[in-house]
């Protein structure tokens, strides 16, 4: 266990209260002057993500307990970049997979033969 975090505990200066899921939140930051991105968090899935990524960590704040309340990171330029998202473009554009009735019934003539082989399997 790290002697050195424990023995200079920034916890002391922490709130009592634990975050709510309300509260936590992700924010990324682009320090155009440094070229770098900045990402402060306090949702765990994104601490974790961060972290396997190789992001620079350079700041974490704890609650009383010890635990972690949240992290920043820093990376750079190249390592973020924003996403071709289109509003205007929904998921039920795409067209949907036509199956004719032969494949229908291929696929459940597969299914029925799976499902003999394994019943023969277990007697």
């Amino acid at each position: 266990m790290n002697q050195t975090r424990l023995n200079n505990d920034p916890a002391d200066e922490q709130a009592d209260h634990r975050l709510e899921r309300c509260e936590r939140e992700t924010l990324y930051r682009y320090n155009e002057d440094e070229g770098e991105w900045i990402a402060d968090s306090s949702i765990p899935r994104d601490i974790h993500k961060l972290e396997n990524q190789g992001w620079t960590e350079i700041l974490v704040q704890y609650y009383k307990d010890g635990s972690v309340m949240s992290k920043q990171f820093k990376a750079p330029r190249n390592c973020l970049s924003p996403r071709s998202y289109n509003p205007d473009k929904a998921k039920s554009d795409k067209p949907k997979r036509v199956m004719t009735d032969e494949l229908k019934q291929k696929m459940a003539e597969g299914r029925k033969a799976k499902k003999e082989a394994k019943i023969k399997e277990n007697n």
